[in-house]
This record gives C-alpha cells, structure tokens and sequence, in this order.
C-alpha cells in the first residue's frame, strides 16, 4: 500500500483543483471554415425502434464531419508534408503547463488583430516568462459568440471576415525563443479573418510547420488564470489523422 501512497497524493491534489471545461460541444450548424461541409449526423439505432418487437435496447448515431470540426486539434501534418499525425504525437504533450496571453483589450480596438510579440512581452512583464514546454492560448474574447457562424465570421459589406489571431512574429517567439510545446485560439483559425480571407494562412503555415500542433475553438478561456493552471488536450488516435474535434480542461489551483 505504501508504494500506492504517492499515486494516492496526486489524485487528491487533482481533486483539489478546478476543473475548467474549454471545449465547445459540437454539432451541425456550428461555426466553421466556409469550405468545410457541414456536420450530418443519423440515428441509425433507437431504444424503441428497429429490431423486434422491443425495439433495439439502445442509442447508437453515425457522425459524419471533417477532422477540423468544433474545438479540435491540428498536427503538423494537417499543413506540413512529412510532419507528425495525430497519432504520433505522445501521450506525454497532452498535459501541459498552460499560459492564457489576455488581448481583449487589443481586439476591442482592432477586430483585426494579430497578437504580437510586443502583446507576449508584456504578457512576461507582468506574469514571468512563459516556461518551456507550456501551451499557449490567446483569449481574443471570441468565443463569446459562439454558437452563431455570422457573429463568428464577422462578415463586412464585401463579405470579408474579421476576426483576430496570431501573427508569425509571435509564433516564431514562443517556438524559436520560448521553446512552446503548443499554441491554442478561441477564434476558427489562427490567421486573422482578413489574412483568411485573402486566401493565405502563413501564421498556421508556420506553427504546424515547427512541428508545433495547435487547438483552434476554445472555450472558456477568461475562467482561468494568466499563468500557473495545468491543461489537459485529448482527442481520438486516427491512423495517419490529420485532425480531430478535441476535449480539452485546465486544472486551476483553487489556492
């Protein structure tokens, strides 16, 4: 029993924690990439309907979306050739020392914009630097409109989007100075909606191509602290998988 003792410990400081749901639940309809087909979804068996008399007994549906659907994960191989599918990325950079980089403020101001690196260091100013390894995310204040597409996408008179994101700048601080395991967005795409729109996406060109992998469609951002939570990113392990709704949660030390 002695030898347990430790394992015992951890659970119970777990325990101890809050436990931040930052996932969207998914569905058809929900805000996407425009050229991604919607979700569809069939119930191919009912409790009280199909075989027998008594029906089947249970529920059972048939999903149907792209690997890109609600909160998911990307991998690097989703936008670089050659790089690593969802199931080759380890157990082990799933839980992760999480860093939530606040620039409402800036989006307030700038529907448009694109995180710094002058955001990231002042970001370090206040709260210490980011620890290597950790997973960064951006709270841009975007998923406040989550579930509606058109508030999401913002769309102008022309039909363009804006929306906030990352530029390649601060991405290639927090990889190349920083040395992040994984960044993270509450917006539909890493890249601005404007940069979007013009038919690029250099800044998630640049991440997944680091060999970094990102979760695009958080939740929850706002109800964790800045520095000193613990995140926890899981998803299904496809064979070659270029990406895959997620479940992720913080654990916030309630000290």
């Amino acid at each position: 029993m002695a030898d347990n003792a430790p394992l015992a410990d951890v659970l119970d400081r777990l325990r101890s924690c809050e436990w931040v749901d930052l996932t969207h639940s998914f569905a058809p309809g929900i805000p996407h990439y425009p050229a991604f087909p919607d979700e569809e979804r069939e119930t191919i068996f009912h409790f009280d309907e199909g075989v027998g008399s008594t029906g089947t007994g249970f529920l059972a549906h048939r999903y149907s979306h792209i690997g890109q659907w609600g909160t998911h994960v990307d991998p690097p191989a989703h936008f670089a050739r050659g790089g690593r599918f969802l199931d080759e990325i380890p157990v082990t950079e799933m839980v992760l020392p999480l860093v939530v980089v606040d620039v409402r403020e800036q989006v307030a101001a700038d529907v448009d914009h694109a995180v710094t690196v002058a955001d990231l260091e002042a970001h370090e100013q206040e709260h210490g630097p980011v620890p290597p390894g950790a997973f960064v995310a951006i709270l841009t204040g975007w998923s406040d409109r989550w579930p509606d597409g058109e508030a999401v996408a913002n769309r102008d008179a022309d039909g363009t989007a804006h929306y906030p994101g990352w530029s390649v700048e601060a991405l290639r601080f927090l990889v190349e100075e920083r040395e992040v395991t994984a960044v993270g967005h509450d917006t539909t795409d890493t890249d601005p909606g404007v940069v979007v729109a013009g038919g690029s996406a250099p800044a998630e060109t640049y991440v997944l191509g680091a060999d970094r992998w990102q979760i695009e469609m958080l939740a929850g951002l706002d109800r964790v602290p800045a520095t000193g939570a613990l995140v926890v990113a899981t998803w299904p392990k496809p064979q070659e998988g270029s990406g895959f709704p997620a479940r992720v949660f913080a654990l916030v030390d309630r000290a």
